[in-house]
């Protein structure tokens, strides 16, 4: 028995051994497996997704096939069309994707910390950015986010790179070095405007780096000629963008002003108040509370001297504030922000270690901490693993097309059935603002309708929506045929053929 537990030990020293060599391999290697194994659940994919996969369609098909929707950027559609040009299959290319990025992500996170404090922050921050059951929620979805997030890190990463000496240089004569930093501050630049054509709050970084300019030690002079380059460098994928808007919709700011009004309608179906993200982020992840440890510390050691410091505060900081002022309040929001958090929180607990340790007469034993944080982690990474997996229709839409040879316009509540047929879709949008109306409007053009009752909801108590959604109703029975259905909890989603198609069949 004793040689068993002997064994067992001089194992698990070995294993440390091999840890400690190589722990950011190790991490990554851990990360791709949970996210390899995230995937077989094979959860659907979020309305959202589906309208990524569609404008990816509507891009390169010069808009035959596919949807559009003017307030989302472009970049995830791009990258996610060229390989279905290629013939590809983009719902499992856009999975492996959002792997990619995900890892990259994790790396970024890592060197940035390492690069701002020391190897332990870099590595605790890592595990918990990689870990956070909200970040790896995103894998898999075919969601901007993972994209956003990788490209956000690297224009970060680039930043702080630009000078590691605390004194800057008062000369205005661009040296060898200088010309390294300027080079630098354009590639940061220019991510951080790729991060932003992939979503749009991402601009947030943007901003955060060029008040940290402000506070970089140097002559005026250079934090404005620093700022400008930063400026071109983000210009770079922004410009085009705009006068593609110019373009389209005769309006270069169409896209971020109907943004901006989306995320106002139906708040009474998300969550509300100004503590809403306190006590379902930072309460729901208990270790980012250390977020706030650090915050007083940035504070209590003028942090802000280090503009490197700085932005990494002022980026988690700015997202906080612009979430908590839009109407519309969802947890999956910040996850945008995890890597910064994780790597300002790491930097508390292990200074928090490092306090009890050495304290005659600790409030806990320092042991004793590690092991709570340790079942933090683990404890907070396993809901993941408890999401619905919400029934679809996808083998029956598939079949009554080709049983039926529709070939002709969809029309559809949801836009799930963009990603698996490639038949010219109509979305009706807006729910009840204006789905009513586009149905009107379309009904004597499509072949097939596909409706999910849940897309049509009212507010509390507004009776005379509720009235006009069953008359709605009552309309699409009177005027299609079912075909099918399926119910998940309230919602109900059917088949129909307008009764002119299935006279014909």
């Amino acid at each position: 028995m004793n040689l068993k537990n002997n064994d067992y030990q001089s194992i698990l020293q070995k294993l440390k051994v091999v840890f400690w060599k190589r722990p950011l391999f190790f991490i990554i290697l851990f990360s791709v497996i949970f996210r390899l194994a995230y995937l077989l659940f094979n959860l659907p994919l979020w309305w959202d997704s589906h309208v990524y996969i569609g404008m990816a369609k509507y891009i390169f098909s010069a808009g035959q096939l596919g949807i559009w929707e003017i307030f989302r950027p472009l970049l995830h559609s791009i990258i996610l069309g060229l390989f279905w040009k290629i013939g590809l299959n983009v719902i499992i290319i856009g999975k492996l994707l959002d792997i990619l990025f995900s890892v990259l992500a994790i790396y970024l996170t890592y060197k940035i910390g390492k690069e701002i404090f020391n190897e332990k922050i870099a590595l605790l921050g890592t595990i918990l950015f990689s870990f956070n059951s909200l970040f790896l929620m995103f894998n898999g979805l075919i969601l901007t986010e993972p994209l956003a997030i990788f490209l956000g890190l690297m224009g970060t990463f680039l930043f702080i790179k630009i000078s590691k000496n605390k004194s800057a240089e008062i000369s205005t004569d661009i040296s060898t070095n200088k010309k390294k930093e300027y080079l630098l501050l354009l590639f940061s630049g220019l991510f951080l405007g790729l991060s932003f054509m992939s979503k749009f709050p991402m601009g947030i970084i943007f901003a955060a780096a060029g008040i940290s300019l402000l506070f970089k030690r140097t002559n005026l002079f250079n934090k404005i000629r620093e700022g400008l380059i930063l400026l071109f460098g983000f210009l770079i994928p922004v410009i085009p963008y705009l006068i593609f808007n110019h373009y389209k919709y005769q309006n270069i700011l169409l896209p971020f002003t109907e943004g901006s009004q989306i995320v106002t309608t139906a708040t009474w179906a998300y969550g509300s108040g100004i503590l809403y993200y306190f006590i379902h982020f930072f309460l729901a992840y208990p270790l980012f509370l250390f977020f706030f440890v650090y915050c007083y510390e940035f504070i209590k050691n003028k942090h802000w001297k280090d503009y490197r410091k700085l932005i990494l505060l002022l980026i988690p900081l700015l997202v906080l504030i612009y979430f908590i002022y839009v109407p519309r309040k969802e947890i999956r929001y910040l996850v945008l922000i995890i890597p910064f958090i994780s790597i300002l929180s790491a930097y508390s607990i292990i200074k928090t270690y490092h306090y009890l340790k050495n304290h005659a007469q600790p409030l806990i034993w320092p042991k004793a901490f590690i092991i709570i944080c340790t079942i933090a982690i683990i404890v907070y990474f396993l809901p993941v693993f408890g999401f619905e997996n919400i029934p679809t229709m996808q083998k029956e839409v598939q079949e009554t097309i080709q049983n039926y040879n529709i070939k002709g316009t969809i029309l559809s509540s949801d836009p799930s059935l963009v990603s698996y047929v490639d038949n010219p879709l109509t979305i009706l949008s807006a729910g009840m603002w204006y789905g009513p109306q586009i149905y009107e409007q379309n009904k004597h053009n499509y072949d097939l309708l596909f409706i999910n009752d849940c897309d049509f909801i009212c507010a509390p108590e507004d009776n005379q929506c509720v009235k006009e959604r069953e008359g709605f109703f009552n309309i699409i029975i009177a005027e299609n045929k079912a075909l099918a259905s399926s119910e998940y909890k309230n919602c109900t989603k059917t088949i129909y053929l307008p009764l002119k198609q299935s006279i014909i069949n």
